[in-house]
């Protein structure tokens, strides 16, 4: 389908979704792209149908900076087993077979415990000491059973991810109301800086508002800084996920709790340290009418005509429904405007609650293959961690 055509049939979705909210999503077969869904495997399936154990928050990353050539390709994913950390698993076939490599505790703040909202980062240089290909896990540590305090830890890999060493923690702060949550790291290429930004309940005058420290050796941060703080105190944007697209901007897309059913919202910026008015709550992120809320992601690739193709995923819909739970966004426009397709990997709403709880995307160095990994029911009332690969193509 030509560019022309497609934008004219992304005008009519939008105007017709506005009115009616539950219309169908684009067919696979009409976008101005292919995007065959390549192969689905699961990556860990409890062993116990009866579970009621909790795996969410998987995240994943293909290697691609590894000085010896033949380790590029591995890909590693861990994710929220509760009561039991985060158990890294990897696969040397593109993900037909996975292996569990290791289980990551924190082993540098006495008495705290890892708990939540793991994120792997492959490092595409070298920074300080770190050398380039080291694989960074960054989550959130806490204290005592009734969790007191928290920490943003930092661990480091050098073999592949078959194990970790915690090495530094980001920030600290208290517990379920005064902590520091949802880390997500990038590399700024221009300036050689690494970006953690994360959500942050510790200012008395912000409910939680996010914000960010960057680093030039992994070792010393900045000082924190704000880049979404709502006037509204009671407001909670988290779950922040960015990325670079090919005319220089970042966006960032952020759930917006405190508004009905989180609603996703994204900013954007030609610049990591600069986010304008922090106040900004940004603008919702819609298609066809539809919008989506929490834990959103988003990932970007050159493939897809001048723009590329912009790709966010969420938790569940907001307004409109989906028959898969909640769909993928696509957009063709750096993100101007947004069109409605399928979940690759589908689940129920219901009673399954924490499905969706947080996806993770990541493309290939050539963007042509997305790796989609997600928490899809099994069993009786659990969740396994699965995974979607999908061949994209102009």
């Amino acid at each position: 389908m030509s560019n022309f055509f497609f934008k004219i049939l992304t005008l009519l979705l939008t105007v017709i979704g506005f009115i009616f909210p539950n219309i169908n999503n684009v067919d696979y077969a009409k976008l101005p792209i292919t995007f065959e869904i390549e192969s689905i495997d699961d990556i860990y399936v409890p062993e116990d149908k009866n579970s009621t154990n909790v795996q969410e928050y998987p995240t994943i990353i293909r290697l691609c900076h590894q000085e010896n050539e033949s380790d590029n390709g591995t890909l590693l994913v861990t994710f929220e087993k509760w009561a039991d950390t985060y158990p890294v698993y990897g696969s040397s076939d593109d993900g037909e077979t996975w292996n569990h490599l290791c289980t990551v505790r924190d082993n540098l703040n006495e008495g705290y415990w890892n708990e939540w909202m793991p994120f792997l980062y492959e490092l595409p240089a070298d920074i300080g000491e770190f050398k380039k290909g080291t694989v960074i896990l960054a989550a959130t540590s806490v204290y005592g059973e009734g969790v007191t305090d928290s920490t943003i830890t930092l661990y480091s890999s050098n073999d592949l991810g078959h194990s970790f060493t915690a090495f530094c923690n980001v920030d600290k702060a208290g517990g379920i109301e005064w902590g520091v949550w949802e880390p997500y790291l990038i590399y700024e290429e221009e300036t050689g800086r690494l970006f953690c930004f994360y959500s942050d309940d510790s200012d008395p005058e912000h409910s939680q508002k996010l914000v960010y420290k960057y680093t030039t050796d992994l070792v010393n941060w900045s000082e924190k800084k704000e880049c979404v703080a709502c006037d509204d105190p009671e407001l909670r944007p988290g779950m922040p996920s960015v990325v670079k697209m090919g005319n220089g901007e970042y966006i960032m897309v952020y759930e917006m709790v405190g508004f009905d059913h989180n609603p996703i919202y994204y900013k954007k910026t030609k610049n990591l340290d600069d986010w304008g008015d922090v106040s900004d709550y940004g603008k919702i992120v819609r298609a066809a009418g539809k919008t989506f809320g929490s834990s959103p992601y988003v990932a970007w690739t050159p493939v897809g005509g001048k723009c590329g193709t912009l790709i966010v995923v969420g938790k569940h819909p907001v307004r409109g429904n989906s028959d898969t739970g909640t769909d993928m966004f696509l957009s063709f426009n750096y993100g101007k405007s947004f069109v409605p397709v399928d979940n690759p990997i589908p689940y129920s709403l219901d009673p399954y609650e924490r499905c969706s709880y947080s996806p993770s995307l990541f493309f290939d160095p050539d963007g042509t293959t997305l790796y989609y990994v997600n928490n899809p029911p099994f069993g009786e009332a659990g969740y396994k961690i699965t995974l979607a690969k999908i061949k994209i193509a102009e």
